[in-house]
This record gives structure tokens, sequence and C-alpha cells, in this order.
């Protein structure tokens, strides 16, 4: 699920314009799913995506993901209605009743109707053409539906495209970093840091760097981590430590001093207090709290960079720093990708499974659905990735 904008900042006045919304919403271009728009009144509120059931699974794993996008819906408070695309990569037939995967919306509509959600529309969107479930006659459409226009033209799309949303054409899963061009200075220098680390650099001087770097200005913060290769070493040999690892969210999210309060408590292993319970609640998507989405912002573009120099289980933990990050602001879809690619890497990296597992239920932060405390898209300057 991904928050957005209100409708009241687009056009989305005509199909043609939510669908060139839709991957701007998500971040990327949807394949074999369904992604549905939710409405609070006129207002858009979230953007969900969930992959379509395979065929021959059968009915009841149909209806199954029918009740589970219904439970996903109702978590958006006031949640009053929803538009709904399939993207199911067949061609249709040449009558009104041979829409691929047609089945899924007969389960699907009705049982978000019984739970008071409107269905405002449901379309087959295909690679030229889309087409509505509810039109059933050559008086409302077409048999072989509307062509699909140029959505790169619609007034959405231009909008999106300068304010800085550049959708991917398929979900990131970590790689294609470039390697930086000082990245074997910065190994030595990891490497002497690695043969002197074990209980020698205080895990507390490994949490303040991190805190000056998000805390820094963007640009200055950028620089030193490219230029002070030392500095930069100690940032990749922290992300071995599981416990410095872990506290990097809650970091960017809640700041400094709750960070090194948290960090104190839980090295305690005992006496645990409302810091350490902030910790946790943080992490897992339970607290109250409004995150910091300015400084959890920067923490991705951090560990993404840092993606080009990093190596073995410093990669792991960054693809699941970013992985959590991207669950925490409601990108599900792209969060799973990314620890895939962890576990690609490190079959047994225990934080990917269990990210992976929290995801696979269908569990996300409480914030994402609280419009007040959810991250948004930023229309302004450059978009959140």
């Amino acid at each position: 699920m991904t928050t957005t904008p209100s409708a009241s900042s687009f056009s989305l006045a005509s199909p043609e314009e939510v669908l060139a919304y839709i991957p701007h919403a998500l971040g990327f271009y949807p394949r074999n799913a369904v992604v549905l728009l939710i409405m609070q009144g006129q207002g858009l509120a979230a953007t969900l995506r969930v992959d379509l059931p395979r065929p021959e699974n059968g009915q009841d794993q149909a209806v199954q993901w029918a009740e589970q996008l219904v439970q996903l819906v109702h978590k958006v408070p006031d949640a009053s209605a929803v538009f709904m695309a399939l993207y199911t990569g067949q061609t249709p037939g040449d009558g009104h009743d041979s829409l691929p995967r047609h089945d899924l919306v007969q389960w699907l509509a009705p049982a978000l109707v019984r739970s008071g959600i409107r269905v405002r529309d449901a379309w087959y969107v295909g690679a030229k053409r889309w087409h509505s479930y509810f039109c059933a006659s050559e008086n409302c459409c077409p048999a072989e539906g509307f062509d699909l226009p140029d959505l790169a033209l619609t007034e959405t799309h231009l909008r999106m495209v300068v304010a800085g949303s550049a959708p991917e054409e398929t979900i990131w899963d970590g790689s294609g970093v470039a390697p930086w061009s000082n990245k074997a200075t910065i190994r030595q220098y990891a490497g002497i840091l690695v043969q002197e680390y074990d209980g020698k650099v205080p895990r507390e001087t490994l949490i303040r760097d991190w805190a000056q770097l998000l805390e820094a200005d963007p640009v200055v913060a950028e620089r030193r981590m490219r230029t002070d290769e030392a500095f930069c070493a100690s940032l990749l040999v922290s992300l071995n430590d599981r416990m410095v690892r872990d506290i990097l969210p809650f970091l960017a999210g809640r700041g400094a001093v709750r960070a090194v309060e948290a960090f104190k408590e839980v090295s305690r292993a005992e006496d645990f207090g409302p810091a350490s319970q902030d910790f946790s609640d943080f992490l897992l998507g339970t607290s109250s709290c409004t995150p910091d989405w300015e400084r959890i912002d920067r923490l991705w573009y951090y560990c993404r960079d840092l993606l080009g120099i990093a190596e073995g289980t410093e990669t792991s933990a960054l693809l699941c720093l970013l992985g959590w990050i991207n669950w925490a602001k409601g990108k599900g879809s792209s969060a799973l990708k990314l620890f895939a690619t962890a576990l690609e890497k490190d079959p047994e990296y225990r934080l990917a499974l269990l990210m992976k597992k929290l995801l696979e239920t269908g569990e996300m932060p409480g914030w994402v659905a609280d419009p007040q405390r959810a991250w948004r898209l930023r229309l302004e300057g450059r978009l959140s990735a």
C-alpha cells in the first residue's frame, strides 16, 4: 500500500489520467497485479498493489485473495470507494465476457461492496487497450475496448515528471548501483577497522557517526560520505553489528537522543524501559508516533549509495534497511523485492527472513493507513524514491 497525495492535486477525471498516475504512485509499472486506488470521500488516500493469484490454484485461493484485499482496504480509515485496475499480461478475446481474470473481479467487487466499499469502476489494462469489466454492451463501450492513449502525454504524467517522479519499468531489486571510484581505498580502511573493531570501537560512536550524517545538510553529508574514506569505512563496518544496524531506522525516524537512550537500554538486556519499548514499537510499525520522513528519506538515499562499495554482510544489511524503509512508506511490493534479493545473497540472513514473513502476511505499519502520519509523495522538487 502506498500513501498518495489528495486527488485534488491531480486531474484524475478520466480513466486515462488515473492509469497514467498509477505507475507514479507505485514507483514502477505494475504487471500481473491488481491495483486499487482507495478513496476517502472525493480524495485519494492510498494505492494498493497485490499480485494476482495463479489461475491453476483454483477458486478457493481466489476467494481468500479477495478477502485479504478487502481487509487491506479497510485498514485505511474512512475508506469509502475504490478504482480497480488489473494488469494481467494476457490478451482479451473478442467479447465483453472474455476479459482476462474476469473471475477475480466477480469475487472481489461484490466482497468490497458487501463490506461497505463502493467500486467505482474496474478496468482491464493491456499494452494497447483498456476495457471496463463493468461494461457489458455496445451501448456502453465497444467489445474490443478503448485504445490506450500515450500515457506519457497525459496531464497527470507530465505534472509528476516535472515534480521529479520517474517510474521504473520493473520493481527495483537493489542492483545496478555503480561502484565508487574510490571503492578500493574505502575497502582497505574497512579491512583495518574490522581487525580493530572487536571491543575497541564503541557502538555509541558508530551510532553518532550515522546521526551526524542524517542531521547534516544532505549535500554536505553526501560529500563527506564519499570523500572521507575512513568515515565511510566506519559506516560500512557498523552494518556488521546487528544492534547498530537495527537502531538506524529508529535513529532516522525518531532522532539521536531517543536512539542513544534505546540503545543503552537494549544493551543492558534487562530492565527495559520506555525508550526500548518505543524502539521496538517503531520497528514493528505499531508506534503511535509520526516518523521523521525527511531523515528517513536521507537514510534511504545513503544506504542505496553505499551499495556501490558494500560487500557481503554489509550488502545484506543495506538491502534490509532499504526494504524496511519501503515497508514503512507502505511500498510493500518494493520492500518484498529487496528482502528477496538479500536472501538470494544470504539465504540465512535473519532480518530478511523475518521481514519477508511479516510482509507475506499482509502486515503494514499502522501509520500507513493514517493520512496525518503516513509518508506521502512530495510534489515539490524531487519525489522520494
